[in-house]
């Protein structure tokens, strides 16, 4: 084979002699859709910013407009509005594999940028919560403790899917009485489920006690659901069917920021579980589909809501995350046409969604002061509630911890294991869960959860201990081991302790007559549970306490939005817990020695 030619042109781009014209054009066209890949990446990297989730998601944020995202992977909106950009830019239709091949360029791109949180439909930022209307503007509502307004520029990303469905624009002056004339809801359970709504508004970062509407048929349970779920994350579907596993329930819980089921008959321990991760946060480590090696990161806290007839008794670690309503049967005089509710809902959502907001500033404004003797559980929870409580003068925390104790009770004797201690357990005990597994062996058969071993039953006192504490047991992990380097463990029954009651943060509010909710009656144990009771099993009754009286609060809002449905709670005689003197006046001004607490919630001082 002899050499070319000096004036011979050589290139790799000629066809060999006796290509055939069928391969040639398969190479053209691989040619094509490479070039429509990097225009695709070309077109992108000019009208989006990209970044990657701390979970490692990537997305990218047009870099004019809001600030909601387009997530990359999958079918998200991002590849429609790619493909759109490339007809716009060229005039032809960009192929499924140039599309693909794009996406993993931007991807790995992606990757590259510092981490940064994408929320779903509420955040905070800077002090001030950020809510996503959801709508095609892409505007937000900024709430501060000074009031509302709707913007169109927000510091934080937030994300959308198929579940997310637009807020309507808030108006002011309205007011609550709208929202409970449409819940079958009674006026002793309205401030906790206020307290729930606004915390799902306003305080995106703390865990939120999911919140169980149960009644008999007839009772409004799936619409109440569905008027609370609509004015916080409204959706296509408010409230769904249980779900059938794990992955059911992370694929419908990610979309949203507020998640509610329906019709609810039990509640299985995996998703026991799965709904105490959601309210913590907690997350989980799962294969990722159709892979070998990838694994996917869920970790999310979501706001939750559920209905049924009755759901059984719920695991301990779930009750003491749980605010449970009982609703009333909707008797045929008060019985309204679901068409006619519909209408009437739409009428007054915006309204309702900017009092509710009103209620956000407002709890912002007064948790500020908020000081609580002990915290519960659900300690960011009842921060709010005591706020709300010092504006209305209502009882919320209260019936809150007593709600709590009471369910800590019934999830107590309805576990088989947790129940036999209880029996058996009658004074001070000290050992090994090996010989606690001993005593408390019944005969016959064992029911299907007991623990098989010592390991089992040590694992069911640590997951359940809070419970047991809530229902007045001293529980304690002690620090010692013994020859074997087994865990030993003390347990004091509630009568053995001096108290018949767990802890309260707050008592009872006697001055509250005035405000937007009347009293809801819940009784304030007056005792103090504590781990130390065994050595001193009686413990210290402190006088009944009677909150103070604050004066009304008007935040300032920057010209958008009034704050309705604040109250001002009376401001009758009481005596000071301290010394017994009267306190006297708005603000309960007392005539004692100064700096004595007016009220558990530390608020405020005595004056000379």
């Amino acid at each position: 084979m002899s050499a070319p030619r000096k004036d011979e042109k050589v290139t790799d781009q000629a066809p060999a002699e006796g290509t055939a014209p069928a391969e040639t054009a398969a190479g053209e066209a691989s040619a094509e859709r490479k070039s429509a890949a990097a225009i695709l990446v070309d077109l992108a990297l000019e009208r989006y910013d990209l970044g990657c989730t701390p979970d490692g998601e990537p997305y990218a944020v047009p870099r004019t407009g809001g600030n909601v995202v387009r997530m990359l992977r999958g079918k998200g909106s991002l590849r429609a509005e790619l493909a759109k950009a490339y007809r716009q830019h060229t005039g032809a239709i960009a192929g499924g594999q140039a599309l693909a091949d794009a996406l993993l360029v931007l991807e790995g791109t992606a990757a590259e940028c510092e981490p940064e949180a994408v929320h779903v439909r509420v955040a905070e930022h800077d002090g001030a919560t950020w809510i996503d209307l959801g709508d095609t503007t892409e505007r937000v509502v900024r709430v501060d403790a000074r009031g509302w307004e709707v913007v169109a520029e927000c510091p934080v990303l937030f994300r959308r899917s198929v579940l997310t469905a637009a807020l309507p624009t808030p108006e002011p002056g309205g007011s609550l009485d709208e929202l409970w004339e449409l819940l079958n809801v009674t006026p002793s359970d309205r401030p906790l489920v206020l307290g729930w709504l606004v915390a799902a508004l306003g305080w995106a970062r703390i865990p939120h006690p999911m919140l169980a509407l149960l009644g008999e048929q007839g009772t409004g349970k799936s619409s109440a659901t569905r008027n609370l779920v609509q004015l916080v994350d409204p959706s296509p579907v408010s409230v769904r069917k249980p779900p059938k596993d794990v992955e059911a329930w992370v694929t419908a819980a990610q979309g949203s920021w507020v998640v509610g089921l329906d019709n609810m008959s039990t509640i299985p321990a995996w998703l026991s579980d799965s709904l105490c991760r959601a309210v913590t946060g907690d997350g989980d480590v799962r294969r990722q589909l159709y892979s070998d090696d990838g694994l996917a990161v869920f970790s999310f806290r979501r706001v939750l809501v559920m209905n049924g007839i009755d759901v059984g008794a719920m695991a301990p670690d779930l009750a003491d995350r749980s605010i449970v309503v009982n609703l009333d049967r909707i008797t045929e005089d008060r019985r309204r046409p679901e068409s006619q509710l519909m209408t009437a809902w739409e009428a007054a959502w915006p309204r309702v969604f900017g009092a509710l907001l009103s209620q956000v500033a407002v709890g912002k404004a007064r948790i500020r002061s908020v000081r609580l003797d002990a915290m519960p559980r659900m300690a960011d929870f009842a921060m709010v509630l005591a706020a709300l409580d010092q504006v209305h003068g209502t009882n919320s925390l209260a019936a809150y911890q007593d709600q709590a104790n009471s369910m800590a009770a019934d999830a107590v004797t309805s576990d088989p294991f947790l129940a036999a201690i209880t029996e058996h357990v009658t004074t001070h005990w000290q050992g090994t869960a090996a010989e606690l597994l001993g005593i408390v062996q019944p005969d016959g058969a064992l029911p299907r959860t007991w623990p098989r071993n010592s390991r089992a039953a040590a694992g069911v006192l640590k997951r359940n201990a809070p419970a047991l504490r809530s229902a007045g047991w001293v529980v304690d992990d002690l620090p010692g081991r013994t020859r074997q380097k087994v865990a030993v463990w003390r347990l004091v029954p509630p009568e053995m302790t001096g108290e018949e009651h767990p802890q309260h943060p707050h008592t009872r509010n006697h001055a509250a007559d005035q405000g937007e909710f009347s009293g809801n009656g819940a009784g304030v144990p007056a005792g103090v549970a504590r781990g130390a009771g065994v050595k001193h099993p009686h413990t210290r009754e402190h006088p009944h306490r009677h909150p103070q009286a604050f004066p009304q609060v008007r935040p300032h809002v920057a010209g958008v939005a009034g704050v309705a449905g604040v109250a001002s709670p009376s401001s009758q005689d009481a005596p000071c817990p301290d010394c017994g003197e009267p306190l006297t006046g708005p603000g309960y001004t007392a005539r004692c020695r100064p700096n004595h607490t007016l009220t558990t919630l530390e608020v405020a001082h005595h004056v000379a």
